[in-house]
């Protein structure tokens, strides 16, 4: 079976379109790069799994607890 190489683009514009990479790949980058969440953002995003919050509603609540001022 061949690796399929087609990208995507739309059609009306007919700039590359991208999609989110999702949580394990971004994981795997974090690793990669020798990031690691302390024990309040760990707290924060189980509490919002456990909730049921996905997508801009789960980045929303994020950004809300960490924004300053």
């Amino acid at each position: 079976m061949t690796k399929s190489t087609k990208s995507a683009r739309s059609a009306v514009t007919g700039k590359v379109v991208t999609q989110p990479i999702g949580g394990k790949k971004a994981a795997k980058f974090a690793q990669v790069e020798g990031l690691k969440m302390n024990a309040t953002s760990k707290a924060l995003s189980q509490k919002l799994s456990a909730s049921g919050l996905k997508g801009d509603a789960y980045r929303s609540e994020i950004v809300k607890a960490f924004k300053k001022g």
